[in-house]
């Protein structure tokens, strides 16, 4: 049987619609065997999945995805294998989730300004009290009806460039993938096929410690797998790949395994997690 290795992955500790444990439950299901949980600027779920883990034979890598701004652009930046109880990293992240908090409102005045009515109180119940995010408002946003699809809300309103976007923070992808590496982890940046600028992620690469590349995703083309994979050589960093699971009705979200990172790649990567 094939090693199947998901490392993108998210709960309801920040924008998955499912359970930590269930996360891991539903890893067993489907046959995935090596499984990051990645939450948005949290490590919460971490002690449940590492436990459940335990439980159901799946091998959890404790992960995060890290929010950050570059040449004013969204970058993200996975985090494998960090000290998820250091109290340092807790307070840095405690930190960011109260400017998430913040963000929330800023977006909620610019909808308003728009004409859309979304109280930053519904944002925030949607979040369940978990870290809050832009998937969150769109999730509010189609309760209420005020757009018929996740995909319009961030068309319209909250994607890059759009009216009533705000940025996460003011981190840039070396500041995350420094706090990643004190904290004993290997920083990854997330899906640079996403990247409108395709030179975009050489440049952050040329200014970042960052060590591996996400290769694998559900990118639009596969020739974006290739370029990336051709970037990962150039510059000996280590691949990742992974499904990015939400759980969600968002029709660009894979399910779980659905994309990973191949056998070959991940025993290059786990040396190289081994050796921090």
């Amino acid at each position: 049987m094939p090693l199947i290795v998901d490392l993108h992955s998210h709960t309801t500790c920040s924008d998955g619609r499912v359970a930590p444990r269930d996360l891991v439950r539903l890893a067993k299901a489907q046959g995935v065997h090596i499984l990051a949980v990645t939450d948005h600027d949290s490590v919460e779920a971490i002690p449940d999945c590492l436990e459940e883990g335990k439980a159901q034979g799946v091998r959890v890598i404790p992960g995060i995805e890290m929010s950050s701004r570059f040449e004013g652009n969204d970058v993200h930046v996975l985090g494998y294998g960090l000290d998820h109880r250091s109290p340092s990293l807790l307070k840095r992240l405690g930190e960011l989730q109260e400017s998430r908090r913040v963000r929330v409102g800023r977006i909620c005045e610019k909808l308003q300004g728009l004409g859309v009515a979304l109280e930053p109180a519904e944002v925030l119940q949607e979040a369940g009290g978990k870290s809050v995010g832009r998937k969150h408002v769109a999730r509010a946003l189609l309760k209420k009806d005020l757009v018929r699809s996740l995909d319009e809300a961030f068309n319209k309103y909250l994607g890059q460039g759009s009216p009533a976007n705000v940025p996460a923070n003011e981190m840039t992808p070396g500041d995350a993938a420094r706090l990643i590496l004190e904290h004993g982890g290997m920083p990854s940046l997330a899906h640079p096929g996403f990247l409108e600028d395709p030179t975009l992620a050489e440049r952050i690469l040329d200014e970042s410690p960052i060590r591996a590349i996400e290769v694998f995703h559900r990118y639009r083309s596969a020739t974006r797998h290739l370029r990336y994979l051709d970037v990962a050589r150039r510059r000996n960093l280590r691949v990742t790949g992974g499904s990015d699971f939400h759980g969600d009705e968002h029709p660009n979200n894979g399910s779980l395994g659905s994309f990973t990172c191949p056998a070959p790649f991940w025993k290059e990567f786990e040396y190289g997690l081994r050796g921090r």
